[in-house]
């Protein structure tokens, strides 16, 4: 930026130079020449008029009575009417410049000087005016250096506070300049800045407590079937509990950004069955089924605990508020994986479609928090999760086709 602002003040102030001086020298240059044009006149006419006096007088035209009328390096040559030729002067060499004059006496005046006396003068007058260039054009590159760097520097200080906020450090003040509109834009982002860590406060206590909370009871329950494990099998309850555990780490790190990015390969179809048989039982609890149609394997790149927790909010909402049987079925159609959870229920209201998806919605009376967790979450992986289908309900949840390399077993 500093070095586009001084070339483009440069360049602003050579061409007023340019514009300006150019005429100004060929103006300057005339005005000297003629000048010395009239000069040599005056002079002419100086001796003519001397020598009107003289021959009225019957005096001799002689170079010493006339020469203080001649200026030094200059030369006159004086015809009389007798045909007498008088040279007051020097001879000169070179090109000359000459001025012819008459008397009432007729007898001519020439006077010479050389041309060289007007072409100095224009040279002194090209150069002062070119020193002037080059003082205006250097006075102009001067303060160009000094308002770049007024300029310049608020906004370096700018892009350096927002890169520091974007690593996470939410203390970082961007100043002011006394420069009113850069002055606005470091206010709004001190106070973005403000608002973004009363907000990641919030998100990392929120994520704190709900995790303890959620630890608590687990531990409690892990207690139990381990006691119960010595009488009975309960290695299954265990192992459901183990998966708990997992993805309640997995989510409690996600929310602080310590996942972040951490995108793995994996089969989505091998997720759904993993996720399903652990429903299964509680559907057949019911009285119903769930089935898996995924026939191959699909592979992305995401979070494998964000997307499990999407299929688990989508599952226990078909278990809750939907009926009969309920289908998890997988697809790949080489733009995008999609999954999607349907089941045989009355559906969704269309005037409760628009806001399912928003905090604290529900028309069955649950909390209308699972939804909302499910969208965020599948927007945070670069996925889309809609209501594709009111009755028969049908959620589906779309993924850019970014295909994983998936282990084999």
């Amino acid at each position: 930026m500093r070095r586009r602002l001084v070339t483009s003040t440069a360049a602003i102030a050579l061409a007023s130079v340019i514009v300006l001086g150019v005429p100004l020298g060929l103006v300057e240059a005339a005005r000297v020449r003629t000048d010395a044009t009239a000069r040599l006149e005056r002079e002419a006419d100086a001796v003519a008029s001397a020598i009107d006096d003289r021959l009225e007088a019957h005096q001799p035209l002689s170079p010493t009575a006339l020469d203080r009328f001649v200026r030094p390096g200059h030369r006159v040559v004086i015809t009389t009417p007798a045909g007498k030729r008088v040279t007051v002067g020097e001879p000169l060499d070179g090109e000359l410049t000459r001025v012819r004059s008459g008397t009432s006496q007729n007898a001519t005046v020439i006077a010479e000087a050389p041309a060289s006396e007007a072409s100095d003068r224009v040279a002194r007058a090209w150069l002062l005016i070119a020193a002037l260039a080059v003082g205006g054009v250097g006075a102009a590159v001067a303060l160009a250096f000094v308002q770049a760097r007024r300029l310049a520097r608020p906004l370096e200080s700018l892009a350096s506070s927002s890169a520091r906020l974007g690593e996470g450090d939410f203390s970082t003040r961007a100043g002011r300049f006394s420069i009113p509109e850069v002055d606005a834009l470091a206010h709004i982002l001190d106070a973005s800045a403000g608002r973004i860590a009363r907000l990641v406060a919030r998100e990392r206590e929120f994520s704190a407590n709900v995790s303890h909370q959620l630890r608590t009871p687990l531990t409690a329950l892990r207690l139990r079937l381990e006691e119960l494990a010595l009488h009975s099998d309960a290695d299954a309850a265990l192992g459901e509990v183990d998966r708990l555990e997992t993805t309640i780490a997995g989510l409690a790190g996600y929310a602080r950004e310590a996942s972040a990015g951490e995108a793995t390969g994996f089969d989505l179809a091998d997720l759904s069955r993993r996720h399903a048989d652990t429903w299964k039982v509680l559907f057949q609890r019911a009285g119903r089924s769930l089935d898996v149609d995924a026939p191959v394997a699909v592979g992305v790149t995401a979070s494998a605990a964000a997307l499990g927790q999407v299929l688990d909010v989508l599952l226990d909402n078909a278990l809750h508020h939907g009926s009969g049987r309920t289908v998890v079925s997988v697809t790949d159609d080489g733009r995008r994986a999609r999954m999607a959870v349907e089941d045989e229920g009355s559906g969704v209201a269309p005037e409760a479609a628009a806001q399912i998806f928003e905090r604290g919605s529900s028309d069955h009376g649950g909390t209308g928090i699972g939804l909302h967790l499910a969208q965020v979450l599948s927007t945070s992986e670069g996925g889309r999760l809609v209501l594709a289908r009111n009755a028969p309900p049908c959620f589906e949840l779309t993924l850019p086709h970014r295909p994983a390399r998936v282990a084999e077993p």
